[in-house]
């Protein structure tokens, strides 16, 4: 082969190898443009499906409302001679996917308990649906929400199957993960309490609460609410802070705050956190002095639990005998109005109280007996999952209620668990709050109480 052969070839086998690259180049990025198009389309369709879901979830709680407005009214009217009452009363004693579409007569709903949910008199396009709802008004715990604009619950205690004078203490939770995840406390060496400033993503504080106690005996004297008569009492407020270690939290080492930290190791329902009988008990004696202090309680927002902070205390007996049933109230509170907290209220009795029955994976009934008493028509929980297509999403939300059987009333919804919330960062600025209250109140010791 000539030496001219053989440089032609070379130009075409050069010129070959450059096409072949450049078009292996150029199939790559139109490929990863694909790709982007492709996922960006995936993403978005399953945004709109998951939101769908959601909605059609939503629509399943709206519908348990009116349900339960159902079940209002004949508990108001009576099942005597009211069959379809009857029918609802039996669905709220025992709730299952399908009572909600059973109760209200949803015509379009299949053999499976699913109930449509039409997006327009068209069609339904996203094949949309709440695939199960169930309305329970027996629950092991009262949850809600404090924040700025509403910076105090009350709660009338109703129990199920229960007398009320068998509650012997109150376990409260409170800051949940969806408030945040980074954390700032008290700081106990200048006696400021620390606020996340608003507007700026600061560090989140776990907010300083207050639970107070009302109560009476089946038979009382207004009088009887002033002041503590031996270890009973009508009325009492403990202030909780939370605290970052349980150096802070153990005794008396904190100076005007008393530590809740059970030294010994002790879980009280769950709680490392424990406060006896005279806190509730000192808060209402009108001589005391150094008694009636907040309690520092140790926060952690890696223990595991729903809550970071949490403790147990003590309820007194009322005054002059057993408590009512109609006169048991809590009141919590969020003294200094931020940050926004979720809180939780679970009672419990010194024995075996409450029988519990649920069917295990093998299809046995399964009774369990515990410590923790259930509330009856507190609340209204309610747990909805809607579906758009093949996709699924589940709510869990609280209706609140008068715990009143003759005179139940649906307030609506008060949170819907799941998703995020909070923030982190650094800095943050301090309020000085200056105890002037004395004797009944007596935060800083009292000099001049007789």
């Amino acid at each position: 082969m000539s030496l001219g052969i053989k440089r032609k070839f070379r130009k075409g086998a050069t010129s070959f190898y450059i096409v072949a690259f450049s078009t292996l180049i150029l199939l790559i990025v139109a490929t990863s443009f694909a790709a982007i198009i492709i996922s960006e389309i995936e993403r978005t369709s399953n945004d709109d499906l998951s939101q769908s879901a959601y909605d059609s979830a939503l629509a399943g709680v709206e519908d348990a409302k009116l349900a339960f407005y159902n079940y209002q009214n004949c508990v108001a009217q009576g099942t005597s001679a009211n069959v379809d009452c009857k029918a609802v009363m039996n669905y709220m004693a025992n709730p299952d996917c399908d009572m909600v579409g059973h109760i209200l007569g949803r015509t379009k709903a299949d053999v499976n308990g699913e109930v449509i949910v039409q997006e327009s008199s068209s069609g339904n396009n996203m094949q949309q649906a709440y695939t199960c709802v169930k309305v329970d008004t027996v629950l092991d715990d009262y949850r809600s929400t404090l924040s700025s604009a509403v910076q105090y619950k009350v709660v009338k205690l109703k129990f199920d199957k229960l007398d009320a004078s068998q509650i012997k203490r109150v376990k409260v939770s409170w800051y949940a993960d969806r408030d945040a995840k980074t954390f700032r406390y008290t700081n106990f060496a200048s006696n400021k309490v620390i606020f996340p400033k608003t507007g700026t993503a600061l560090w989140a504080t776990p907010p300083t609460i207050s639970v107070a106690l009302v109560q009476t005996a089946k038979t009382f004297n207004y009088d009887q609410f002033s002041t503590t008569v031996g270890n009973t009492t009508n009325r009492g407020m403990v202030y909780l802070t939370p605290v970052r270690t349980v150096a802070q939290a153990s005794g008396s080492s904190a100076g005007n705050y008393k530590g809740a930290y059970d030294s010994s190791g002790a879980l009280h329902e769950g709680s490392h956190n424990y406060i006896d009988v005279n806190g509730f008990l000192n808060s209402n004696k009108k001589t005391s002095a150094n008694t009636n202090v907040p309690y520092a309680v140790y926060c952690d927002p890696n223990g595991g639990s729903d809550f970071a902070c949490s403790a147990t205390i003590q309820i007194p007996d009322p005054v002059g005998g057993a408590r009512s049933d109609n006169t048991f109230l809590m009141v919590v509170a969020m003294p200094y109005g931020k940050p926004t907290t979720d809180f939780s209220l679970e009672f419990f009795c010194d024995t075996q109280c409450t029988t519990n029955t649920y069917t295990d994976a093998a299809g046995k009934t399964v009774e369990e007996k515990t410590n923790q008493a259930n509330l009856n028509g507190v609340q209204i929980g309610v747990d909805s999952t809607g579906r758009a297509n093949d996709l699924y999403r589940r709510i869990e939300t609280r209706l609140e209620s008068a715990a009143n059987d003759a005179n139940l009333t649906v307030m609506g919804p008060l949170e819907l668990i799941g998703g995020s919330g909070g923030g982190s960062g650094s800095g943050g600025y301090t309020l000085q709050k200056t105890m002037t209250v004395k004797c009944e109140n007596n935060f800083i010791g009292a000099s001049n109480c007789t």
